[in-house]
């Protein structure tokens, strides 16, 4: 179960289970009126430093349909999953740094749902290593090794398309990094498109968190907070309302954990 605490929570409860706990809490109840962004701003402050998510500073960014379709239009700036109506796989944001940046924390505050679809999905990354190291080991090597990520949905000036960047590292502590679009395009540029292995070893990781995932519809108001260093979380395909104002509208923030969160 999602731990789910009303809205203005208790400060200490919050970091207790983001940064110690489930990984994952719903805040549910923030009012939807002129003064919600600021009160999510000054929530995810005091979990830390909010960070800039695009080349241009955005810190606060919309999750929303803006026509694009993934695979057709992948390699463009500014093109990501968020920004279409599809599926999205389990995932860590930013494992590449694509701005800069990858943040131990991410939020999400719910203006407005979907027609239908569009569950939330998450697993706990450290659950997922787990159960590979006792049903399919022979994966893991493979999986703490880097793989080449691709960046060019948000490239900072004069840096790489590509970074090396592992599934899970261990050492100091344990984290997860994946997006398996972002590794299979990085490999492809790189030179060395992904081996039946690794492609194997890739879909076993992908079931693995779909078996261990929990799944939850979000509603209007609330605010979904997670921990992006052992956590992945992901989303189903969803059905858009045909009025603009009623489109399915995510607002999301990055946070760097604090010394005294």
């Amino acid at each position: 179960m999602i731990p789910v605490l009303p809205y203005p929570p208790d400060l200490s409860a919050l970091q207790e289970v983001l940064w110690s706990g489930a990984g994952c809490v719903i805040v549910r109840g923030l009012p939807l009126d002129t003064s919600a962004q600021d009160a999510y701003l000054h929530l995810a402050s005091q979990l830390g430093t909010v960070l800039p998510q695009t080349l241009s500073g955005t810190m606060i960014y919309s999750v929303r349909d803006e026509g694009y379709q993934l695979k057709r239009d992948f390699g463009q700036a500014g093109v990501r999953t968020s920004k279409t109506t599809e599926a999205f796989g389990f995932h860590t944001d930013s494992p590449s740094r694509l701005a800069g940046h990858t943040p131990d924390a991410l939020g999400l505050l719910v203006l407005a749902t979907a027609k239908s679809g569009g569950a939330s999905v998450f697993v706990d990354g450290r659950k997922v290593y787990a159960a590979i190291a006792a049903e399919q080991p022979q994966y893991l090597e493979r999986l703490r090794r880097p793989f080449w990520v691709d960046r060019r949905a948000e490239l900072p000036p004069g840096e790489p398309p590509i970074l090396p960047v592992p599934i899970f590292t261990l050492e100091p502590e344990f984290q997860v990094r994946y997006v398996r679009l972002y590794i299979e395009k990085g490999q492809e540029l790189f030179g060395e498109p992904l081996t039946q292995f690794e492609i194997d070893a890739l879909d076993y990781f992908d079931e693995v968190c779909a078996r261990l995932s929990v799944s939850m519809q979000l509603e209007r108001g609330d605010i979904q907070l997670l921990n992006n260093v052992t956590h992945l979380h992901g989303r189903t395909a969803y059905v858009d309302h045909a009025e603009p104002e009623r489109k399915r509208h995510y607002l999301r923030i990055w946070i760097q954990r604090s010394h005294q969160a």
